[in-house]
Parts: C-alpha cells; structure tokens; sequence
C-alpha cells in the first residue's frame, strides 16, 4: 500500500487514455482544503485563494460549496454540513 503522506499519488495517471486532463476533486475530503487567503473588498464583495484557485460565494471547490468568506475565515457547505476555515496569521 502506497503511503502518500497527504500529496497528490504520483502513480495515478493525470492524463487519461483518451487525453484529457483527470481531476479528482470530487475526492476531495475537507482537510485537503487549504484557505491561502482572503481579499476583501471595500462593498464585502470578498474572495478567497483556496488550493491555488481564487473563489467567491457559491463557487464549487470538490464536492464542497463556498458559502461566506470572512477576513479570516472561509465557510463551505457540503450537504446540510458546514465546514470552516480558519486564516492561519503570521504566513
């Protein structure tokens, strides 16, 4: 069993056979969200850097939902469930 201390496997093919890009983001768990940071806007029209991608409310990451970004937090949805992420201070 192939131990992937938390990183992408680099056995799973990133391309499949007939050429196109494979994305697993629909296996993404909660933990694998990492909250980059937020830029908000004077009229609280915010976003977010999540795992490298820029994202506002209503914006799909995986199987998650942005719900409310906050200066220092994100909150998703997933079902009924809500997750928060908390800005890590000091980088």
């Amino acid at each position: 069993m192939y131990d992937d201390h938390g990183k992408r496997d680099p056995f799973v093919p990133l391309v499949s056979s007939a050429g196109m890009v494979v994305t697993y983001d629909e296996d993404l768990a909660v933990n694998d969200l990492v909250l980059e940071g937020i830029v908000t806007g004077a009229s609280g029209d915010n976003v977010a850097i999540v795992n490298g991608k820029v994202v506002k409310p209503h914006d799909q990451v995986g199987p998650y939902i942005v719900d409310t970004i906050a200066v220092d937090h994100v909150e998703f949805l997933k079902g009924l469930e809500k997750f928060v992420l908390k800005l890590k201070k000091g980088g």
